[in-house]
């Protein structure tokens, strides 16, 4: 019974309301009550949601920026700079500066995070319960707790969403569009920042300084190893070519290689004697063709200096004194550094050393041996070495049609067991040398295709092994298509340039979808064969 009321109950004006007041009762008991809202009020709010969702995109703006500053590729944007690309311009002074513009992000985060808190649940918690208002069964404490709860999920999902989740895959996503993107306004915050930022950085230096670390390395450089990775990834997309690759893995062995591993040995070398007539030096050009022969002291016998073919033209037509016009012949070691001598006879604008072990000459090393062991055979206008196929290597190998092995180690003992035991010395781990080799980079070239290879000691012709897989065999973790036709190359420790050589003629074969269709359909080791020495062209050995 409603008080006041029952007194009426027996009139029939009372009993109309009594039924009037009971009825807006019930109602009330299953209609929630609705928070008056001022108009203050609701200008107030409408600001607050604005305010909101401002701070929400600057949330996201700064992990935004954040994430593309540390996952774009410094080397593009130094590449735009030096196009005169402004934007790049600006972005490469962020990278210089890199831990300080994080704190800058960091900054922006932090603060756009606590205001989103501060406006964006009440404003919402405000509208929720105009919405729902508070239902007669509950107080005004658990509206409020409700109200709160919901506007907390709201504001969080928007946040995550919008502020956080969506700005991070775009920035790793778009990494140098984003990063140029975000330079200009990124540039403002900084300063805007820059006060604050004193004190955060001053603090995290301490507290990594506490902990041992050093606090001024903007990037951690990469290791050999690591760049070898990052360059055979980039290969396996196509962003280069596979001969460019052995370009890169043949400059980084260059400073693990000696003097010894390039040098044409004494006894092939051509060289004059001082006192040689002049009439004797021109037929020696003409029947040898060389650009350069050392010439020797006519008593000690010893390289002292080298004869540079056109500058005999130099010669009056009456002269005989040709020895005037002999150049300064420099000395290395076999031990020497690769890298180094090449150094040293850029920087004293010499082509040619002579290689003495002791008081003995060993061999002759040149400009263009070295760039060999780089870019491969250099051949001038008159070759003189034998031509080699790499038929001729794989006929001192072997040919496997039906590998059994399934990873591989297996794979590569497999191929390295089929070859004639006496083409390959018996002291030498041949096995352990590809199986190094292939620890230190995949030999997986792509589109099914692997050519795992080693240089041997004492031995004496270059020997290639096919091996052919139908289930297919992941060559490395990274590895997205299995290797089904397989290349073993062994070549002869003592003649570095020839692995370049056949390397580069089985990358070409490789790219060839024709010639792996092919392979992969040969029925037999004479077909296959045939079909190898179709699509391969002479290399010079």
């Amino acid at each position: 019974m409603i008080p006041g009321v029952s007194m009426l109950e027996d009139s029939s004006a009372g009993a109309a309301v009594y039924r009037q007041v009971a009825q807006s009762s019930v109602a009330l008991s299953f209609r929630a009550v609705p928070h008056t809202v001022s108009g203050t009020m609701d200008l107030t709010t409408g600001l607050q949601l604005l305010l909101a969702f401002v701070l929400v995109l600057l949330n996201g703006f700064f992990v935004l920026a954040e994430f593309a500053l540390v996952k774009v590729r410094t080397t593009r944007i130094e590449e735009l700079a030096r196009k005169g690309n402004r934007q790049a311009m600006m972005a490469r002074g962020m990278l210089d500066e890199l831990d300080e513009y994080l704190s800058a992000t960091q900054l922006g985060i932090t603060v756009a995070s606590l205001g989103l808190g501060w406006v964006g649940e009440p404003a919402f918690e405000h509208i929720l319960q105009a919405m729902i208002g508070r239902p007669t069964w509950m107080t005004d404490g658990a509206s409020h707790v409700l109200s709160a709860i919901v506007a907390f999920c709201l504001i969080t999902f928007l946040h995550i969403l919008l502020g956080e989740q969506a700005p991070k895959i775009l920035a790793i996503r778009r990494a140098e569009q984003t990063t140029l993107a975000i330079a200009l306004p990124m540039r403002w915050c900084f300063r805007l920042f820059y006060i604050p930022m004193l004190a955060v950085n001053a603090g995290c230096d301490l507290i990594l300084k506490l902990l041992g670390l050093e606090a001024d390395h903007h990037e951690v450089a990469h290791t050999e190893q690591e760049l070898r990775m990052l360059l055979f990834a980039s290969q396996a997309t196509g962003s280069f070519s596979f001969n460019q690759l052995l370009m890169l893995e043949n400059l980084f062995d260059l400073s693990k290689q000696t003097v010894r591993d390039a040098m044409i040995a004494w006894p092939q070398v051509q060289t004059l004697s001082a006192d040689t007539p002049l009439d004797e030096v021109i037929r020696t050009v003409r029947e040898h063709r060389f650009s350069r022969i050392p010439v020797l002291d006519p008593k000690s016998g010893d390289p002292v200096k080298y004869l540079l073919m056109k500058d005999l033209l130099l010669l009056l037509p009456n002269e005989k004194d040709w020895q005037r016009i002999l150049r300064p012949l420099r000395i290395v070691g076999p031990g020497d550094n690769l890298e180094v001598t090449m150094q040293e006879l850029q920087r004293d604008g010499a082509n040619m050393a002579v290689v003495m072990d002791g008081h003995h000459p060993a061999g002759l090393i040149t400009l263009e041996d070295i760039l060999e062991e780089i870019v491969g055979k250099i051949e001038d206008e008159y070759p003189r070495l034998p031509r080699l196929f790499l038929k001729d290597a794989l006929e001192s190998g072997a040919i496997l049609l039906d590998v059994a092995a399934t990873n591989t180690e297996a794979a590569i003992r497999e191929l390295i067991a089929a070859i004639p035991m006496s083409n390959i010395p018996n002291d030498v781990d041949i096995a352990g040398l590809a199986l190094t080799r292939e620890q230190l980079i995949t030999t997986d070239v792509g589109f099914g295709v692997a050519i795992p290879h080693a240089r041997c000691p004492k031995l004496a012709r270059p020997i290639m092994v096919f091996g052919r897989s139908e289930e297919g065999i992941l060559f490395s973790p990274t590895s997205t298509e299995p290797v089904r036709l397989i290349f073993l190359l062994i070549t002869p420790a003592d003649r570095p340039n020839l692995q370049v050589f056949f390397l580069t003629q089985l990358a070409n074969v490789a790219k060839s979808e024709f010639v792996r269709e092919k392979l992969r359909q040969a029925k037999t080791g004479e077909e296959l064969l045939g079909i190898i020495e179709a699509a391969d062209p002479a290399v010079t050995g």
